[in-house]
């Protein structure tokens, strides 16, 4: 018998394949689907991460057939073929995508012919195949991926030549990750201080011809179990080797050794490696000795829960557990991670934080998610807004970490790589002081009680005697 799952944070693959398509230069999605599918999207995905705008190919602008109960009866082949003779005269691309979902998928269009015609009309066009019922955002993205890999000779002719310092990287998933442009760019300055070339792929730092560079990379890197077919589809027919880590890096000692590993890989110079990383470590230790007073002031070594995706929340839960000496109680991974890659994630998270007392939990249920935090003796939360409301039930400190957020409008914020550590430190900091803020008070007199001289009679915290 199936089960519900209430607070559903994951969408379905359509919604993964459209955000990953539309975050790549160039593309333009056409959802071939119902009505609802890309309002859905628009609605319950790109404008709860961080405020995600509809951009160019996206939001109410996305091309869509609009399947209605005659194309269910008749079939939609007929409505697809002006769907695309539509968009290609109103959308100007580099390439058409055709993204399938349950509907058609389930009366049995012939999309391929359709997306045959349009590149016989010299536009360079492919379709996959992305049914809703098939998988979450998570495998959208995987198939969106794989699928313009498998036909990139539809849509460019690759670049000549390998580049033993080309390094791709897989496994941020746009808008999923809330802070993805962020995250990928603090990703691609680090590999470049070591001398790396880097291929993000999406988003504003994604340069145009990254796609036709792609298979002349000599490594891929892997930051999440979505994101492991990609990488071994192209070393069985690519010849690129890969690396993959459980979530992305955060702060300077898991970049560093992050790089010492990529710089292993490309047989890159050592000691520029070192010296890049040793630079970054002495920046990081002056930031931290500035953020010791309110460290020690406010009480931040606090018992903490965090809660997201495994890529997006893992690095975030080693930087705070070490070197910030907070202590780790419960973390909950909400995406669907497949069972050896949850053993694997338990396995190096107790390797890494031998002595830890934190429980790994596998949930996306937001009311069951919601009930292991009210009972966890927990002082600070981090989450998505979902778990916001547990967090002031708890009356504790919370700070928006993954998806989705809707209180708060992210364009260039990341916590990934050596400055993305500072970024979480500011989170944290401004979180726990705005739920303090009566030190703040105390101290300026705000809120205090005065005599008829205008002397201070009662301290703004009426818990605080004379």
């Amino acid at each position: 018998m199936g089960t519900t799952t209430a607070g559903n944070r994951n969408s379905c693959m359509l919604h993964g394949a459209v955000q990953t398509i539309k975050s790549i230069e160039g593309a333009v999605p056409i959802i071939h689907s119902t009505l609802g599918c890309g309002v859905q999207q628009y609605a319950g995905v790109s404008s709860l991460s961080g405020g995600g705008g509809s951009g160019y190919t996206g939001g109410l602008g996305l091309p869509s057939t609009n399947f209605l109960e005659r194309q269910v009866v008749f079939g939609g082949s007929s409505r697809l073929r002006e769907q695309l003779k539509n968009t290609v005269k109103i959308k100007e691309g580099d390439f058409y995508v055709v993204l399938t979902g349950c509907t058609p998928e389930l009366v049995g269009d012939d999309v391929p012919a359709m997306t045959k015609e349009l590149q016989e009309q010299q536009f360079k066009a492919i379709h996959i195949s992305t049914p809703g019922f098939k998988g979450s955002v998570h495998n959208g993205y995987t198939a969106a991926v794989t699928g313009i890999l498998r036909q990139f000779d539809k849509l460019a002719v690759p670049a000549g030549g390998k580049n033993s310092r080309l390094v791709n990287l897989f496994g941020i998933i746009p808008e999923q990750d809330v802070y993805w442009r962020g995250n990928l760019k603090g990703l691609k300055d680090s590999l470049e201080g070591i001398g790396a070339d880097v291929n993000v792929l999406f988003g504003p730092d994604a340069d145009k011809g990254e796609w036709t560079t792609l298979f002349n990379a000599a490594l891929n890197v892997s930051f999440s179990s979505h994101s492991l077919p990609i990488c071994e589809w192209l070393e069985r027919n690519a010849g690129i080797p890969y690396v993959h880590f459980e979530g992305y890096p955060v702060g300077a000692r898991q970049t560093g050794e992050w790089l010492r590993c990529i710089g292993k890989q490309l047989d890159l110079e050592q000691e520029k490696v070192e010296a890049w990383i040793g630079l970054k470590e002495q920046k990081e230790r002056y930031y931290i000795v500035q953020f010791l007073d309110a460290y020690y002031k406010y009480g931040f070594q606090k018992k903490f829960a965090l809660v997201g995706d495994s890529a997006a929340v893992l690095g975030t839960a080693r930087f705070l557990t070490d070197p910030l000496g907070l202590l780790p109680s419960l973390i909950v991974l909400t995406d669907d991670i497949p069972q050896p890659a949850r053993s694997a994630i338990v396995r190096q998270w107790n390797e890494r934080q031998p002595g830890s007392e934190a429980r790994i939990v596998f949930e996306s249920d937001a009311k069951a998610i919601e009930e292991l935090v009210i009972s966890e003796d927990i002082e600070l939360l981090l989450g998505s807004s979902i778990e916001r409301r547990a967090a002031e039930r708890k009356g504790i400190p919370f700070i928006p970490v993954s998806f989705p957020v809707a209180d708060r409008i992210v364009l260039t914020k990341g916590y990934a790589g050596f400055d993305g550590a500072f970024t979480l430190l500011e989170d944290l900091g401004s979180g726990i002081l705005s739920v303090d803020s009566a030190h703040l008070l105390y101290q300026t007199g705000a809120g205090s009680e005065k005599n008829e001289q205008g002397a201070n009679q009662k301290p703004a915290l009426s818990g605080i005697e004379n």
